[in-house]
This record gives structure tokens, sequence and C-alpha cells, in this order.
């Protein structure tokens, strides 16, 4: 008996001789997919190591974009590969590759690795991302698409005024695509008109996606007509898709950065209890307010007894307590912070930022731009008491759109069972630790409140994430 993914694998070998005249949807999905992962290169990727890349519609745009990248492209289909192969003529940086992108036989190294509609048929959508994902270099970035809940919906919908089920398969919702990958998604929704119910059946047929979910049984041929009939009557023959689109970026080193959704809302004591817990370097690129306190740098020293060693310098010291745009602007000092880069070192880094998630930088970045640029995942630092739910679901959407990971969030103030359940449910991610108020915010208090921390080994196990 064939497994589902020999199944698959003969479905689609038999698609490649049409697929590209019927595969509108694929067309898309790959030129979105491209721009996406153009728009978030920190720099042109040398390796890239697509999955599934059935006769190249991605492969194609990737050449576009980078086109002094070495590509490997693979597919479990051979004729898919002969496809993309032919397209693609003379092209001596592209590696063509037979195997399974749940586990290909490849090394890791990959500056990136991408997928275009291939992970809703594996076995183990979840298991294949984060295989995919220990696969990337250092800074190398996981960008895939997949088919998400609420896909056919209108085709679903039309089965089941008539009393019948769809055999099209079941698609994750966007949080439990979150949850498993601890990834960061988004989602869109692209709809294809039909001239008929007909002919949306031929074109599943035509690129091999008429494969149904295991369990299902066929629709009689009566069944069938009325099924057709509903939808090309309630629905046009339109066929709408929630696309999914995971991004995940491997950092330079391990680390996270803290950020709030506001000023004094204690990011550096939370900081300084992340640096104990974890024994980490830290790193405060922007500082002002030196004119009233001595920085936050000293602080953490002082907080902590961290060794100097792992105290990473300002990359800006600034005296007025303004943000660093308007306080650099008051000194004169012209600053470009596209430059940044992470310091090197070893163990996890705590990066602190300045102010909330939209503060800008320089006339041209923001924090969230610095965080983006980074690949960190985000600690967002949020009071615990009245208003805290507003800010906090405001500032994780502000991440989401920009595809940020979010590695949790840290509740300071009083503790409120209510606003923590709330933020956890609305805002889809995890409240790594309360910390109330404290009579002794010195040594002492973080010593004891670094206690309620997760190990960093969880927060990296998880994927470092919850976007």
């Amino acid at each position: 008996m064939l497994t589902r993914t020999r199944l698959v694998a003969r479905r689609f070998a038999g698609a490649a001789a049409q697929y590209e005249q019927a595969a509108i949807l694929q067309r898309l999905v790959a030129a979105t997919l491209a721009d996406r992962i153009v728009a978030a290169c920190v720099r042109p990727p040398a390796t890239i190591l697509e999955i599934g890349c059935g006769t190249g519609l991605l492969t194609r745009a990737l050449r576009r974009a980078f086109p002094e990248a070495l590509i490997v492209a693979t597919d479990i289909a051979p004729s898919m590969l002969a496809a993309c192969r032919a397209a693609m003529p003379g092209d001596d940086r592209l590696l063509i590759l037979a195997t399974d992108g749940q586990a290909p036989a490849v090394r890791p190294g990959f500056d990136l690795v991408c997928s275009s509609l291939a992970l809703q048929w594996f076995q183990d959508p979840a298991g294949a991302w984060h295989a995919l994902a220990g696969l990337l270099s250092p800074g190398g970035g996981l960008h895939l698409a997949t088919l998400a809940d609420g896909s056919l919906f209108g085709w679903q919908e039309s089965h089941r005024a008539e009393g019948e089920t769809a055999r099209t398969a079941l698609h994750p919702t966007l949080a439990v695509l979150r949850h498993r990958t601890g990834a960061a998604w988004q989602q869109e929704r692209i709809a294809i008109a039909y001239p008929d119910g007909l002919s949306f059946l031929s074109g599943l047929r035509s690129i091999g996606a008429d494969l149904p979910r295991p369990g299902s049984r066929p629709l009689g041929a009566g069944a069938l007509r009325r099924v057709l009939r509903r939808f090309e009557r309630e629905h046009r023959s339109v066929a709408d898709y929630a696309i999914a689109y995971g991004r995940h970026r491997r950092p330079v080193r391990d680390g996270v950065f803290v950020t709030g959704t506001d000023t004094g809302i204690g990011k550096t004591f939370i900081s300084a209890c992340l640096v104990a817990a974890w024994s980490a370097a830290y790193w405060k690129p922007f500082q002002t307010g030196l004119d009233q306190d001595p920085g936050d740098t000293e602080t953490i020293a002082a907080l902590t007894g961290c060794d100097p060693a792992r105290l990473h310098p300002p990359a800006l010291a600034l005296r007025a307590p303004l943000s660093p745009e308007d306080a650099a602007a008051l000194e004169g000092i012209a600053f470009d912070a596209a430059g940044l880069a992470l310091p090197q070192g070893q163990g996890p880094l705590v990066v602190e930022g300045a102010g909330g998630v939209l503060v800008p930088l320089d006339q041209h970045t923001s924090t969230i731009d610095l965080i983006d640029r980074l690949g960190l995942p985000v600690v967002l630092v949020a009071r615990s008491t009245l208003g805290t739910i507003n800010h906090t679901l405001l500032s994780l959407g502000a991440l989401r759109a920009r595809g940020i990971a979010i590695a949790g969030v840290v509740l300071n103030g009083p503790p409120s069972p209510g606003n923590r359940a709330a933020i956890e449910r609305h805002g889809q991610v995890r409240v790594l630790a309360e910390i109330p108020w404290s009579d002794d915010p010195g040594p002492a208090g973080v010593a004891r409140f670094a206690s309620l921390f997760p190990p960093y080994a969880a927060i990296e196990r998880s994927g470092a994430a919850t976007g």
C-alpha cells in the first residue's frame, strides 16, 4: 500500500505537463512569497534551498531577485524537477535534487530556505518546519507559504448544504500554526473565479491537488452534481483560499530583544532579571538621558554583578532624556541605525531597546526596524494594571504585522489574573512572568525575580517565539 507521501508524489508527477497552465493560485502565491522574501532580506542570500519547487514558479522569481545565488531546488516528483530545469536552461547556479521536503537530504548552512504551497502536503507540518529551520545558517531566513483554515470555504459549504462532506484537506488556523511552529505568521485571502464547478474540479486535477484527505469517501455522481450546482448558484464558482505566510530568522547569535509598551515600563529591571536568569550578556544600542543617570549598562552591572566582559557598550550614548532621534539632533550628531549589528560573543544576549516599538531612532529607522533587522525574538514588557490590554495588543499587532517573532510578554506590577488571561487569549502569546512591584528593586530583588523566568533553553526549544 502506498504511503500518503508516495500518493502525493504520484499525483504531482502526473501533473507536470499541464501544471503551469492550471496553477493560477500557485503562480500568485509564488510571486507574493518572492516579494516577501526580498523585502525581508537584510543581505542577498548566497545559498538558497527551495522545498517543493514544482515546475519552478518560485525558483524563477528567486533567480530574478538573487542572480548570483546558488539555488538548490528540490521536489519529490522527478517530472516536476525536469520541468523546472527545462524552464531555466543554462543556469549553472541551479542544482536539482529529488528528495522528500519533510526531511531533505541536504546539509545545514543555507542563507534562505523557502517553500510555496508544499507544507500542507506534509504528514507532520510542524515537525517539517522545525527541521527546515535547522538547515539555516546564522542570520538565515525561513519563508513558507501554505494553505490555512478557511480555504475552499464555498466548496465545503456547498457540500454541507447538501448533507455531504467535502473530501478536500483540512488546514490549520493561524493560531495553530503559530503555536506549533513558534514562528511569525500572517494571512491573506485569494479568490479565483472559474466558469463553472467542473472547471474548478478540472483545475485541481490538472495540478495534482485533488488528493482526498485520509478517510474521506467519494461522492456519488448524483451527489456531486447537486454540490456542483449549489457551488455555481450560491458561490458563483469562486474558489477562495486562505494563504498563511510563515517567517523565521535564525539570529546571528542566541538572545532576545526587550522592548516595552511604553517608556518607564521597567525594561531595564526586566532585562536585569533575564541577564541573571540566563547568565546572559547585555547590550543597549541606544542610551539617552545620561544627564540624569549613569545609564542602563551601569545599572545592569550594579543589579546583576555581571562580568564586565558580558556588558557591551552602547553604539550611541546621548545626554538628553529624549528619543534617540531627538537627542542626537540636539547634540548635532548624525547616526545611521541601519549599520548596527549584534555584538559577537557566546551564550544568549539581552538587547534592550529605547522606549516602545515605534520610537524613532533616526530619520529613517524606528525601534521596530532595528528589531526586524537584528532578527531576535521579542520580550515585550507591559504594565499589569488598567489599560495594559489595549497597549499590549497594539504592540503585539505592530510586531506581527512585520512578521517579527515574539518570545513572550512580561507583566510588571500588581498581579492581575484577568489582564494576564486576556493578553494570552487575545494576543495569542504566552506571559513569561509576572513581576510584582518590589520594595527592593536592587540585586536581591533581581535574584529573586529571575527565578520566575523559564530557562533560556525552553525559549530556544519552542522556536524562540510565538509570533
